[in-house]
């Protein structure tokens, strides 16, 4: 790790998801959601029917987000990540299902809802 960026300067943050993403003005801004821990110990909770509470949001500039997407990509052609992903899906974990052209895919390269307030036109 480099020595400007110290593991021990940004604290953990656990989210269950990306529950959308938003575009506007050339920024890209990604809801962080959990379950909401008020209804999880309510008693007879039934967890398919809590509500997402937002718990952080990612900004950053188009080229950031683009750049991220090319290091999930990375990520997801990787053999022991499609492998683990694979494993997931047989155990229930993952759903498969159509991509555009058909294919099938794993419920991990499916997206979320995308909200695109104002796409700035090209100059």
């Amino acid at each position: 790790m480099s020595k400007d960026l110290q593991a021990d300067t940004a604290p953990d943050i656990y989210v269950e998801t990306v529950s959308s993403i938003n575009f506007n003005n050339g920024v890209v801004r990604l809801f962080m959601v959990d379950q909401n821990p008020s209804e999880l110990m309510e008693k007879d909770a039934d967890p398919s029917k809590l509500t997402p509470r937002l718990k952080q949001q990612v900004i950053m500039p188009l080229p950031g987000f683009i750049y991220m997407l090319s290091v999930i990509r990375g990520l997801m052609e990787d053999p022991k990540m499609q492998g683990i992903v694979e494993k997931y899906v047989e155990l229930g974990l993952l759903n498969r299902g159509p991509d555009e052209s058909g294919a099938e895919q794993t419920g991990a390269q499916k997206t979320g809802p995308v909200q695109t307030d104002a796409v700035e036109a090209a100059e």
